[in-house]
């Protein structure tokens, strides 16, 4: 997916006190007649601005040496929620999120994500809900070489961010590693849900800054290394299947 180009709109500005007002407004009154009348807020004060966001980062970060961008228009995640085969019919997400990845695509494997919530900000990246043939992949390489993975481990939780998974994590060793159970990188190889790290120490008066893109930008070169394994093993996956 090609992105837009970075210049197209103006630096970050930093989100208003009002946009965090109506996020917290949204979570007490999540409905279609409260959104509907104020939905122009929503555009001015959170959708704008975090367009601003992936734009302006989308420059900074090649720069940096990251090879992360997004559209603009495509990588600010839509506020409506899809409520099909959920029981919870709330039709709004409370918060606002973006995505920048190597080719644009939201759905890329190894992405930057920015998630503005009040009380609850953070900035992360990694390889979520990943599939299967990157697990048995990253499996493989924790099998031949554990000390790559946990030094980046090391390196990231010394650089205050947080790492982790998605979802639950198997009670066993998966099948095809049971002989790894001695493995100093044993717990990894029960992740399911791939693995990510974040910075979750973000307060909502640092969004308020411009400033704020370069906490990212900073967050970024500290996810740098952990992303760059990823994608090796991505491609190494892709590869493979082709």
């Amino acid at each position: 997916m090609p992105t837009a180009p970075a210049d197209i709109l103006a630096p970050f500005p930093g989100l208003t006190p009002d946009a965090f007002t109506f996020l917290r407004q949204l979570k007490r009154n999540n409905d279609r007649e409260w959104f509907r009348p104020r939905k122009e807020v929503y555009d001015e004060e959170l959708l704008e601005p975090m367009r601003m966001l992936v734009s302006d980062l989308s420059r900074r970060l090649p720069e940096a040496g990251l090879p992360l961008s997004g559209d603009p228009k495509r990588a600010v995640f839509r506020i409506y929620r899809d409520t099909r085969f959920s029981k919870n019919k709330a039709p709004y997400k409370t918060h606002i999120a973006a995505v920048l990845s190597r080719d644009g695509n939201k759905r890329a494997p190894g992405a930057l994500y920015v998630h503005v919530e009040p009380g609850a900000n953070r900035i992360a990246g990694g390889f979520w809900r990943a599939d299967k043939d990157f697990l048995r992949h990253w499996r493989a390489q924790l099998a031949a070489d554990p000390d790559t993975f946990l030094r980046l481990v090391e390196d990231t939780e010394a650089a205050g961010l947080t790492l982790g998974t998605s979802g639950s994590t198997l009670t066993r060793m998966p099948r095809g590693f049971d002989d790894q159970r001695d493995n100093a990188a044993a717990d990894y190889f029960r992740w399911k849900g791939g693995f990510s790290a974040s910075r979750e120490d973000v307060a909502d008066d640092d969004i308020q800054s411009p400033a704020f893109a370069d906490t990212v930008v900073e967050t970024a070169r500290a996810l740098g290394p952990l992303l760059e394994y990823g994608w090796k093993i991505a491609d190494d996956a892709a590869a493979a299947g082709a």
